[in-house]
């Protein structure tokens, strides 16, 4: 995937990940959105070649709320 098609994807895919911290942490969507920007997780996640896109945006925001109560990201290991 290019550069910009992996931009394009990203757009799609980062607003049901903020929506979902939202109301999981129960907080307006600008800050869900500011907390997701400034997280380890999203400088992950907007380089395609960590592979973090073929997670879902329930995984993602799982892996997003562990990284805000706990500092640290402990991702699934896969078979």
């Amino acid at each position: 995937m290019d550069n910009d098609s992996y931009i394009g994807f990203m757009a799609l895919h980062s607003h049901p990940i903020v929506e979902n911290l939202s109301q999981m942490q129960n907080i307006p969507k600008k800050n869900a959105l500011d907390l997701f920007y400034n997280s380890k997780i999203y400088r992950l996640y907007e380089r395609e070649n960590t592979k973090l896109w073929h997670f879902s945006n329930v995984a993602l925001t799982d892996l997003l709320n562990q990284e805000i109560t706990t500092g640290q990201i402990k991702f699934p290991i896969e078979g």
